[in-house]
């Protein structure tokens, strides 16, 4: 039986790992796995980013180190990609890394189609993984130097707390967004976008449902600087909400075997 070739970039923990013991675990045996290490990603705010990190992350002289690497390898293998659907407070360098690659596989996807090759995008949302752990561990030595008080104060005091709770109400596993990952590998007709949190969904039907882009950025503002308590309220109903999900539905199913 053929097996299908899976270039995986930055495979040394979380969803790249979780997907490369997937796949070598499958039984079917479809999977040929091609791995590298390589990831970057910096949370905080933007004024302590400018400069070093900032280049790092975004490389604007020479092409950002995320953007370059996916756009070589669509362009030798044209690979799945992981990307974030919405913008989120202190993670504005990440987003726009994040972003480009939707941007280049969506330009991309069209003209690929006329060859006969789909390109999707898994968008998982929030994912509990040592590398988020650890970014909390690189906030608590953050300079901050750079950044006014009250900026500081949000970030702290406010951005760090509320993260680690959504995290906890809405993040997956990686085990369960490599699981949709092999879905969409071995379909033959796999779709564009792959939302694999359903609990989260919602929250990105935001972005859709207002063309000008202000409902989503209101609803945001109000719920998480101006409603503290129902901002708090409405992560334990979906942490509840994500909880049953996994209960109800137990392990995801396996796509069927080829004929």
């Amino acid at each position: 039986m053929a097996y299908k070739n899976v270039l995986i970039t930055g495979c040394s923990s979380g969803i790249g790992l979780a997907l490369a013991v997937r796949l070598a675990k499958d039984e079917l045996k479809r999977f040929k796995v091609i791995a590298t290490m390589r990831d970057m990603t910096k949370k905080g705010p933007l004024e302590e980013k400018a400069g070093e990190t900032l280049e790092k992350t975004l490389q604007i002289q020479p092409l950002d180190v995320t953007c370059k690497d996916s756009v070589r390898q669509c362009v030798a293998a044209i690979p799945d990609q992981r990307v974030d659907i919405l913008g989120l407070l202190f993670n504005d360098v990440y987003c726009a890394s994040k972003f480009a690659v939707e941007g280049f596989c969506e330009s991309l996807a069209l003209q690929a189609l006329k060859f006969g090759v789909n390109i999707s995008l898994l968008e998982p949302g929030p994912v509990v993984t040592e590398f988020e752990k650890k970014l909390y561990e690189e906030v608590a030595s953050m300079d901050f130097s750079k950044v006014d008080a009250e900026t500081q104060d949000i970030f702290q005091g406010f951005y760090m707390t509320y993260s680690k709770d959504v995290f906890s109400a809405l993040g997956q596993t990686p085990e369960e967004v490599a699981e949709h990952a092999v879905q969409v590998i071995g379909a033959s007709n796999p779709p564009f976008r792959c939302q694999t949190n359903s609990v989260y969904t919602p929250l990105t039907t935001l972005k859709h449902a207002d063309p000008s882009g202000q409902l989503p950025l209101s609803a945001f503002h109000q719920l998480v600087f101006q409603h503290d308590r129902l901002f708090r309220a409405s992560l334990s109903l979906l942490k509840m909400l994500q909880w049953r999900k996994r209960r109800d539905l137990g392990p995801l199913p396996r796509p069927p075997a080829p004929p």
